[in-house]
């Protein structure tokens, strides 16, 4: 097993960009794993508010599956974490995510578009700041393009019912990632937003970070980001991306 995962990890980096792409930021992009590949994503995340209060997840368990070439089938299970200002932390499960990613072609040079709908079920308790309380539903369109070692990829959604009190609101990013070497990629992403809650303002942000290959099947990843008219005003993400080839 251990010996599948050092020839075909590396054959793969050295081919593709469906390692790279996507968390840690926000933007997505329209890769799916490979043919019958497993990439389970560890994350831990913070976002900090300026009043002083804070949330996130202590971790997440995101499992993705490569269905075909084109397809990516997708179960995500958070355990959030709420910090209000005046303290009190409330921990538990949170609300999970249901999704699908198609993209529709495989010459990164010449540049592909994917969709990616996401289904949130509300199984989070509300009452202490651990979900929605509500089915939220996302329809992103993606793009991706590769000039050598850069890849650029944009993300354009509409979130239905994910806002505050279910304001329903467009996302649209842009992110670019650059290759040093094969073990190191470095990036950074900037975003808008309409107004997330009722009577609010659109917000603009951005966030840098890279992934590091530890060791074969093994990425760290890490980003930190600002967002200027809206909450929250500091974002931080760490995790750890596993692989798991067909062979295996």
């Amino acid at each position: 097993m251990l010996a599948s995962i050092r020839w075909s990890l590396p054959l793969m980096l050295a081919g593709s960009a469906y390692v790279w792409a996507g968390p840690p930021f926000v933007t997505n992009d329209p890769d799916p794993p490979e043919l019958g590949q497993w990439e389970i994503n560890l994350p831990w995340q913070m976002e900090r508010n300026r009043n002083g209060s804070a949330s996130g997840e202590w971790l997440r368990m995101d499992v993705n599956y490569g269905y075909d070439r084109y397809t990516q089938l997708s179960i995500e299970m958070p355990l959030p974490y709420h910090l209000p200002a005046e303290g009190g932390l409330h921990v538990g499960a949170g609300d999970v995510l249901l999704e699908y990613k198609r993209r529709f072609g495989t010459d990164a040079e010449a540049g592909y578009f994917g969709i990616n709908p996401e289904l949130t079920l509300p199984t989070g308790d509300t009452a202490r700041g651990l979900g929605a309380g509500r089915a939220t539903l996302q329809l992103p369109l993606l793009y991706q393009k590769q000039w050598g070692d850069t890849i650029v990829y944009g993300d354009a959604r509409y979130k239905w019912h994910a806002g505050d009190e279910g304001k329903s609101y467009w996302f649209l990013g842009m992110a670019f990632e650059r290759s040093f070497g094969e073990r190191l990629k470095l990036g950074a992403e900037a975003f808008v937003t309409t107004p997330r809650a009722p009577n609010g303002e659109p917000n603009i942000g951005f966030s840098v970070g890279g992934k590091w290959v530890m060791a074969p099947g093994r990425v760290l990843m890490l980003s930190a980001g600002h967002s200027f008219l809206d909450e929250p005003e500091l974002t931080l993400f760490m995790g750890l991306k596993l692989l798991f080839s067909p062979e295996l």
